[in-house]
């Protein structure tokens, strides 16, 4: 059975979004906050950047620019990759494994609809390993 991105993967969540002109501050406020790895950057309701945990720490912390003054425009990964709510968990665990991205915006046309990370791909994978090895140790004793 396919596992799609939105209900089966990603069940409620409480998205977070933010405009172009947020300080980065701001952002790593919220983030640290609501204890999530990623937010989402909008302009007008449209999805329009990323901001994760490895730009802050690669392009704020390291390079010690004012978090208080910067824009998070100026540190957001511009028109991430996405998937519709539709796509299968294999599709999203592919992009991010071959692109390396811990989170992935879901999206319907260009608004942003929920947002999937490694983390809830990994459970979705345990879950489904327990049930196969719970599976083969029930033909096993019969």
């Amino acid at each position: 059975m396919k596992r799609k991105l939105v209900p089966d993967v990603v069940k409620s969540q409480e998205l977070i979004l933010v405009t172009e002109d947020t300080s980065v501050l701001t952002v790593s406020k919220l983030m640290a906050e609501k204890n999530i790895g990623a937010v989402l950057v909008v302009n007008h309701g449209d999805l329009v950047g990323i901001v994760t945990e490895r730009d802050l720490n690669n392009k704020v912390l390291s390079t010690q620019i004012d978090a208080f003054e910067t824009e998070v425009s100026a540190i957001m990964t511009r028109n991430p990759d996405t998937l519709p709510p539709d796509a299968d968990a294999i599709e999203a665990l592919t992009l991010m494994q071959s692109k390396h991205y811990r989170h992935l915006p879901i999206t319907r046309g260009k608004r942003a609809v929920g947002i999937v990370s490694i983390r809830d791909l990994f459970k979705l994978a345990y879950e489904h390993l327990v049930e196969e090895v719970e599976f083969r140790d029930g033909l096993m004793r019969t």
